[in-house]
């Protein structure tokens, strides 16, 4: 595997925790010697939170969608109004 590949995996276990213990250390060091791995995990890290704002947003959206069809049903919009009467 190319080194940059295994330098993305490194730190996509290491952000993910998925590393031994021992393992973990070795990379935190590596980060604190290294200002360029530093960085690379720095950007990885908000790479990561960006994909996980997008998925939870696509979530939301298909939830609103399947809110919208489902209010539309007149029957269905009565019994849940109901409930919370």
């Amino acid at each position: 595997m190319r080194k940059q590949l295994c330098e993305i995996r490194d730190i996509e276990q290491y952000l993910e925790q998925q590393q031994d213990p021992a393992d973990q250390r070795v990379f935190e060091v590596r980060v604190l010697t290294s200002p360029d791995l530093a960085e690379k995990v720095s950007y990885q890290q908000k790479i990561v939170q960006l994909v996980r704002w997008l998925a939870r947003r696509n979530k939301r959206q298909q939830l609103d969608k399947l809110y919208q069809q489902l209010m539309t049903d007149e029957t269905y919009r009565q019994k849940i109004t109901s409930i919370f009467q």
